[in-house]
């Protein structure tokens, strides 16, 4: 098995998200650090609980890590994050 650099985090959304379906698997990692205080912060403005912000954050990033090979990849992979967080946030305040 090949090592993978740390240079995984320099790579933008697109190619982190080829390297994980390929197979890398520090690659979602890179992912999951680059996006996650912002969504977090974005999900803690909607609902107003920080630690149900974190479990929703989670549950976005298991989300993701699901259903990545249907993800279109000529999208921006940080606005399909974005989508579901506000989906997942919004469904909490209905409830």
């Amino acid at each position: 098995m090949t090592a993978i650099a740390p240079a995984s985090h320099s790579l933008d959304d697109r190619h982190l998200v080829e390297r994980h379906l390929d197979g890398d698997p520090q690659a979602f990692g890179a992912l999951v650090d680059r996006h996650q205080t912002h969504l977090l912060n974005f999900v803690h403005r909607i609902i107003g609980d920080r630690d149900r912000a974190e479990d929703l954050v989670l549950n976005v990033f298991v989300r993701a890590y699901r259903h990545l090979r249907w993800f279109d990849r000529t999208k921006d992979f940080g606005a399909w994050l974005y989508d579901v967080a506000s989906k997942l946030a919004q469904a909490h305040r209905r409830a």
